[in-house]
């Protein structure tokens, strides 16, 4: 698989290959397949970060509706952010992807974002790029983020549809 023993990510990837079964392996392949991943992405985000394969099979569905259906990514971006499959829905990918999509509907930041400009900043850094440098602009910016304005109570929109729910912030 191309793995450097002498890595970490050749032990977490050994981890991952002896806590799955063959069925539940193939499971898994048989589900990033059917969201449009070929083998070479696969193979691509399992180097990446093994943990994608770690996932259970209802949050890679989870996670990739999300990220595709809602938000406008295609498969080949998340195979590119494996990490988006293992965070945390409700507590990282969704508040951010609501601050992104605020400022994609405000003209803000440009619409071709990346999935792992998004997703793989630690936290200090999102808040800085995403968050802090818009909030006097935008004052309930940090509120959505932190959760006082969740997914429901907003609306969630792909990034092609625009966002008339948050126009308003």
């Amino acid at each position: 698989m191309g793995f450097d023993p002498s890595k970490n990510s050749f032990v977490n990837a050994m981890l991952v290959l002896t806590g799955n079964s063959k069925s539940t392996w193939e499971r898994k392949l048989e589900v990033y397949r059917k969201w449009g991943w070929s083998d070479d992405e696969i193979l691509l985000a399992f180097k990446k970060n093994p943990k994608c394969m770690a996932t259970s099979e209802k949050k890679i569905n989870q996670v990739m509706d999300f990220l595709i259906n809602k938000m406008g990514w295609n498969a080949s971006d998340v195979a590119g952010c494996p990490m988006a499959l293992f965070s945390s829905l409700e507590n990282w990918t969704i508040p951010r992807c609501l601050v992104i999509q605020l400022l994609l509907s405000k003209g803000l930041i440009k619409k071709d974002i990346s999935l792992s400009s998004v997703i793989a900043l630690v936290e200090r850094q999102f808040l800085n790029k995403f968050v802090t440098k818009y909030q006097i602009r935008f004052p309930a910016l940090l509120n959505l983020y932190q959760g006082e304005g969740k997914a429901d109570s907003v609306g969630l929109a792909t990034q092609s549809q625009g966002l008339d729910c948050i126009k308003n912030l």
